[in-house]
């Protein structure tokens, strides 16, 4: 799997696994939402508004980094700091949604888009793309499937643009 295919995957995962509502301190805005059984997670239909931070790293060696935004880090590694700093590429994700959490912690409806700038060793892009459920006006049935009943809306890449609007193959490349 490419680098940058699991970039993409990465910032799926982070969209989906980091928006549960109990994020650190400073690092979600959020909606006030009712939550009378106290376990922390929106009530049915409370809408909430948010967004937090996150970073993902990997050297050449293939170890890696990932702090979710929330408190949880996962990798290979216990730091940036212990990846290869001569392979090092570095991506900074900026996450902002907003939805329903139906008294689970998962996002069950609205929307979510990703702002992510990677520098480093093999990749210096930016990456931004919104992804909507299919409660939101702009969600079609027709663009790729992200997972359940969310789709892709917008999906931008530096040099590229939004390569859902954008013909296969670039005019005079066969």
């Amino acid at each position: 799997m490419s680098r940058r295919k699991l970039l993409r995957g990465v910032g799926v995962t982070a969209a989906l696994a980091a928006l549960p509502v109990g994020t650190a301190v400073g690092q979600t805005a959020k909606s006030k939402y009712d939550d009378e059984d106290g376990n922390g997670i929106p009530d049915e239909g409370e809408v909430v508004t948010g967004t937090y931070k996150s970073v993902y790293a990997y050297d050449a060696s293939g170890d890696w980094y990932w702090d979710l935004g929330d408190g949880r880090v996962q990798g290979t590694v216990g730091g940036v700091s212990e990846l290869d700093q001569e392979t090092l590429t570095v991506c900074d994700y900026k996450v902002q949604y907003r939805g329903t959490f139906e008294n689970d912690p998962f996002l069950d409806s609205g929307w979510i888009r990703n702002n992510i700038n990677c520098k480093g060793y093999d990749d210096n892009g930016n990456y931004n793309f919104l992804i909507v459920h299919k409660t939101d006006k702009r969600y079609t049935g027709n663009r790729p499937a992200v997972w359940g009943d969310w789709e892709y809306f917008v999906d931008v890449e530096s040099k590229l643009g939004n390569k859902l609007v954008r013909p296969q193959n670039p005019p005079g490349q066969n």
